[in-house]
């Protein structure tokens, strides 16, 4: 009866001695590596291939690009001339400048101009004026403008015997380029008709032909500038 019991027990140790116990080897590639992959190799030979996924980056959120400057304010810088048959003065000019928005500007300026007039009389004036500024296309680098507005005068002129001294209210019109090479910084041209009439106390008329007089004159307004916005 023993025998029976003892045979099984020590078929099944010599078995269980006789097996090879399996182990394994673990091969794990550094993410610097070449290699994309780590490899489990196990005996008996089974082979487990894990593939190796990067961690995906953070998106870095990009900055949000710096608001366009809203430029209102401005000082702009011209010279200018009126010329013909008897006429020739020049001067400059200076005014500050509003831009409520891109459409719309308002200059408040004054100026210095001399030359003879149309007596031939050396004459001086100093212009107080008051302009708005309509701006067609202001996206753009190249800038149309038409130009409006009142505007006072302050003369000296130099006759044969005695110097006068007159004042004027009119105002003037015209149309204009600004080229805008920068955002501070822009440059102009413009021509501007002007009319006006004498409002001082002198009884006088201001020009004579020696039939006909007016307190009333007029003229065109060339001019060359520059505005440097704030």
């Amino acid at each position: 009866m023993l025998r029976f019991v003892l045979f099984p027990v020590i078929a099944f140790a010599v078995v269980l001695s006789s097996t090879e116990v399996a182990h394994a080897e673990v091969v794990v590639v550094r993410p610097g590596d070449t290699s994309s992959q780590v490899v489990i190799k196990t005996k008996p030979p089974t082979v487990v291939v894990v593939k190796h996924t990067q961690t995906p980056q953070a998106r870095v959120a990009e900055a949000p690009p710096p608001p366009k400057r809203d430029r209102k304010v401005g000082l702009h810088f011209d010279v200018g001339g009126t010329f013909g048959p008897q006429v020739v003065m020049g001067g400059f000019s200076g005014a500050l400048r509003f831009r409520p928005n891109e459409h719309l500007g308002i200059d408040l300026g004054s100026g210095y101009f001399a030359g003879n007039d149309y007596q031939g009389f050396y004459r001086t004036e100093v212009p107080v004026t008051a302009n708005l500024l309509l701006f067609v296309n202001p996206q753009h680098k190249l800038q149309v403008y038409f130009l409006l507005g009142p505007g006072l005068s302050f003369g000296r002129v130099d006759t044969l015997n005695e110097v006068r001294r007159m004042t004027h209210v009119g105002g003037q019109a015209g149309i204009g380029l600004e080229l805008r090479v920068a955002p501070a910084f822009a440059l102009n041209v413009d021509v501007r008709g002007i009319l006006r009439h004498r409002i001082d106390s002198d009884p006088r008329p201001e020009f004579f032909d020696g039939t006909r007089s007016t307190n009333t004159s007029g003229g065109a307004l060339l001019t060359f500038g520059a505005t440097f916005y704030f």
